[in-house]
């Protein structure tokens, strides 16, 4: 404990410091974790983007052979 005014306003200064320090270290903790979070499903996103373009060339491709097939000109022949 301070024996001074002095003492105290320093120890008082100390604290508010320390807690400051304790709350930007949180904040920055918790933005790192926002910043992961976001990148994880942008990555989800960018997946599932690349699936559907597949799935919709594949349909594509086998709409093509259909249309080979029916009409007779698959060149098999």
């Amino acid at each position: 404990m301070a024996d001074t005014i002095r003492g105290t306003v320093t120890e008082a200064g100390n604290a508010v410091t320390e807690g400051a320090t304790k709350l930007g270290n949180k904040v920055a903790e918790k933005a790192e974790e926002a910043k992961d979070w976001v990148s994880q499903k942008a990555h989800q996103v960018g997946n599932r983007a690349d699936e559907a373009a597949q799935k919709t060339e594949n349909a594509a491709e086998a709409a093509k052979q259909d249309a080979k097939a029916k009409d007779g000109s698959c060149g098999c022949s």
